[in-house]
């Protein structure tokens, strides 16, 4: 498939939808592109309106175009498949966050998410309620941010995704500093390096002993501050890669401060 220049007459659009998928991951987004045509090809042919507007859809995520979505409306308007309106309303929520309009792309991930709560699709509604507490975080509405991440890492837990988890309970450990809260930031922040730590997820133990230095320096207690960094720094050192300048200077600064700049 990915070396020849023309497809077996005998797939249908679903097989090509899948082989553009995969053609994705191995990077060939022109054998990609060319296998949804030939699937919309496909499915305008056997009018089949429900295989069309998955083609539409998969074709809209990955050219993000707003026409595309239009032409796939009227088919998804008409069907009675519910994943299909769950994508679809999806698809609408990250066009509308791309192009700025916030009050639409709520509106889109409100509705998929409630479709996809009926379709008990959990992984699908953890990746919206993650978006929802993205938009509410971006707009100033920590508690309703808050409240989406959570349920987010609630999910992320039962479905076994360690590092998701990880990301999530940063995320609350943020929110919760942004209000002042340290002690409840601290309690998310050590939930996510314990996680990170026993996956050996580095970016996300970096993440959380920044989190933790932070609070650390809040509470002034600098010793803790120096602990959490430079631990930060020796696992720069071990991977062989530059530690981060902020980093670098705030263990300068702690040392400056503790040792009387000596």
């Amino acid at each position: 498939m990915a070396k020849g220049k023309e497809f077996d007459e005998g797939m249908d659009a679903g097989v090509a939808l899948t082989l553009a998928d995969i053609a994705l991951q191995i990077e060939q987004p022109e054998r990609a592109d060319a296998l949804i045509s030939h699937a919309i090809k496909l499915a305008k042919d056997s009018g089949d309106n429900d295989q069309l507007a998955w083609a539409l859809l998969t074709k809209a995520r990955i050219t993000n175009d707003g026409n595309v979505l239009t032409e796939a409306e009227e088919w998804v308007a008409s069907s009675e498949d519910e994943w299909l309106r769950s994508a679809y309303n999806n698809q609408c929520g990250i066009h509308a966050l791309e192009a700025g309009d916030i009050p639409a792309a709520k509106a889109s991930f409100a509705q998929s998410l409630a479709l996809k709560e009926m379709l008990e699709d959990k992984v699908g509604q953890a990746n919206t309620l993650y978006n929802l507490g993205e938009i509410s975080r971006e707009e100033g509405n920590v508690e309703q941010a808050k409240e989406f991440h959570a349920r987010c890492v609630d999910l992320l837990e039962e479905l076994g995704d360690r590092k998701g988890m990880v990301n999530g309970l940063a995320i609350l450990g943020h929110l919760e500093a942004t209000e002042d809260n340290v002690d409840g930031a601290v309690i998310h922040y050590e939930a996510a390096l314990e996680i990170a730590e026993s996956e050996e997820d580095f970016e996300g133990t970096v993440v959380s002993r920044w989190g933790l230095a932070e609070m650390a320096r809040a509470m002034g207690d600098q010793d803790l501050e120096l602990q959490h960094l430079s631990q930060v720094m020796a696992g720069f050192m071990q991977l062989g890669r530059p530690t981060p300048e902020p980093i670098k200077n705030r263990l300068n600064e702690l040392a400056d401060t503790i040792h009387g700049g000596s």
